[in-house]
């Protein structure tokens, strides 16, 4: 049984380790997150890159014009890795990720859940 480990952030940690028939996850950012999973459970695994949020941006330099603060910075949310499974939904914050690794272990998830 081949296993395949893939670390995308060291502190906290973000770790999956893929066998066979399932795949491990380890979130120490949300423990919710934590499992292990079957492929054949997977319906979608998305990449959500961050944007940014003009509502809140346009609102912040508002504030900031009001009240003079000088501290006005665009509001951009955060790259998100996003299972849609058969019984849950889980969504991972990606922040000081490997985008190399993450892209790997997208594109093999993506295969092994077909």
């Amino acid at each position: 049984m081949a296993t395949t480990t893939y670390e995308l952030r060291k502190k906290p940690k973000l770790l999956f380790t893929l066998s066979d028939s399932d795949f491990h996850l380890i979130d120490e950012d949300n423990s919710a997150n934590n499992g292990e999973f079957k492929y054949n459970s997977i319906i979608s695994v998305d990449l959500v890159k961050g944007r940014t949020n003009w509502i809140v941006s346009i609102f912040s330099l508002v504030i900031d014009f009001i009240l003079d603060l000088g501290s006005f910075s665009n509001y951009k949310e955060k790259d998100k890795l996003i299972f849609q499974l058969t019984s849950s939904k889980i969504e991972i914050l990606l922040f000081k990720v490997n985008k190399k690794e993450l892209e790997t272990l997208v594109n093999s998830l993506k295969k092994k859940s077909a």
